[in-house]
């Protein structure tokens, strides 16, 4: 009897396991579970003279065609994190795409920023999976000039979405006039302009969609003054304060790339390693690496550095150094900032971030807050002069390395410390040995 039972149980087991095999296979034919699809890169690759550029690129992870591509040019006082958040309705088209940092731009036209641009749409046009008749550019403020000056004589260049742009010069106009065939979709505010200045830049843009022929051109303007994210709603930071940009961004290319179908699979993870989020005290979002140790030294909490990147750079400059410090019980958070830090008026935007990310670790459970330092390049030396004279810079220690850059002016041996509760260190050079040993002997 209890043999026959145990009988009736195995073969009620199989039963139920034929059954679900069953279910399954039908799930996986008719109801594919779609992988990743796509995913983001961190490559490198090499202008015509030899140097080196850094990008992100977006790719699908099993290319099965020629894709649609686009090109992601910051601006000015950004780099390539910009773009995180119109990455996944890339993805989510079927559009390819690069974002290079430009280490070499200055604040003038400088020539190799423009052939650094042009390198860069050669060498996506030349990936075995992009279609070379389907690209297009995106630029933001200053590289809207730059970016015409790159693409002038390449034909396959279909699209281009100015953000920002004012069109510096009457050559690109007149370009964009003898080539009304491109599509181009504007994104201006029309209170982008400088204090004191008339509202132009949008007229400037008006004026080239009037001379355009391409019946999928558009544009996007902008009519809201108040702005918390940035004091003229100007370039990248139309992704935060007005997301709607990035679906008009999309729609834009779907258009001008003739996309019918949209991708399959998950694209809304499509961040860098160890990145997250956190808010600014006036609420901007700011990506950033975050990383620390697995292991906690006698159970206690880790002491962590801060990490801002030199003028023109991303958080990606300190990943030689971050596993280094995690391996000596240091946590590392590594911010990205698009907002300039120089003087406008009264307003330092960027000490907002900084005291973002301070909070930020103070927030996290592992970290003791006691125990917090800040490393400044030169293009933060003019906030961290406010922050540490003001006395609102809760830190620990505060490091200053010189990695070349401006520093409007600021010498940090001469900043006062008056509440001399954290000690000021500085450093004559990208000198991450030293850097590690402050950290590890002063935390």
């Amino acid at each position: 009897m209890m043999i026959e039972t145990r009988r009736k149980k195995i073969r009620l087991f199989i039963f139920l396991f034929l059954i679900l095999l069953v279910v399954g296979l039908f799930f996986l034919i008719f109801f594919p579970f779609s992988s990743p699809g796509w995913i983001l890169e961190e490559i490198k690759f090499k202008a015509h003279d030899g140097f080196e550029l850094k990008a992100h690129l977006l790719r699908p992870q099993n290319p099965q065609k020629k894709y649609p591509a686009v090109a992601c040019f910051h601006q000015l006082w950004g780099n390539r994190d910009d773009f995180l958040k119109l990455y996944p309705f890339l993805a989510e088209s079927g559009i390819i795409a690069i974002a290079p940092n430009f280490p070499r731009q200055k604040p003038n036209l400088n020539p190799r920023r423009i052939s650094d641009l042009r390198d860069t749409v050669n060498f996506l046009e030349k990936m075995e999976w992009v279609d070379p008749k389907r690209v297009g550019i995106i630029t933001a403020s200053f590289s809207v000039e730059t970016g015409l000056m790159a693409i002038r004589g390449k034909r396959n260049i279909i699209a281009d979405v100015m953000i920002s742009g004012p069109i510096l010069s009457e050559n690109s106009r007149k370009w964009l006039t003898q080539n009304s065939d491109i599509a181009i979709f504007t994104i201006t505010s029309i209170f982008d302009e400088k204090p004191g200045d008339p509202p132009k830049h949008h007229l400037l843009m008006r004026e080239c969609l009037a001379r355009n022929l391409n019946p999928f051109s558009r544009s996007m303007f902008i009519k809201d003054k108040e702005n918390r994210f940035s004091i003229y709603a100007h370039g990248t930071f139309v992704f935060d304060e007005f997301p709607e940009s990035l679906q008009k961004i999309q729609a834009f290319f779907e258009d001008v790339f003739e996309i019918k179908t949209r991708e399959k699979g998950v694209i809304d993870r499509l961040l860098p390693k160890h990145t997250i989020f956190f808010r600014s005290t006036d609420g901007f979002p700011v990506a950033a690496t975050f990383k620390q140790p697995r292991f906690i030294k006698n159970r206690g909490k880790m002491p962590a550095v801060i990490l801002y990147p030199p003028q023109f750079e991303s958080r990606t400059f300190y990943d030689p150094v971050i596993n280094r410090l995690i391996s000596r019980g240091i946590a590392v958070l590594a911010p990205n900032t698009k907002r300039t830090c120089r003087e406008l008026r009264t307003i330092h935007l960027c000490d907002k971030e900084i005291g973002g990310a301070v909070n930020y670790l103070k927030r996290q459970k592992n970290i003791d807050p006691a125990r917090i330092a800040v490393l400044f390049p030169p293009f933060y030396f003019l906030a961290a002069q406010q922050l540490i004279e003001s006395g609102a810079l809760a830190a620990k220690i505060v490091i200053f390395m010189e990695t070349g850059g401006m520093s409007f002016g600021v010498n940090p041996r001469k900043i006062k410390n008056k509440k001399k509760d954290y000690k000021m260190y500085y450093l004559d050079g990208t000198n991450f040995k030293e850097m590690i040993f402050l950290l590890k002997k002063k935390l």
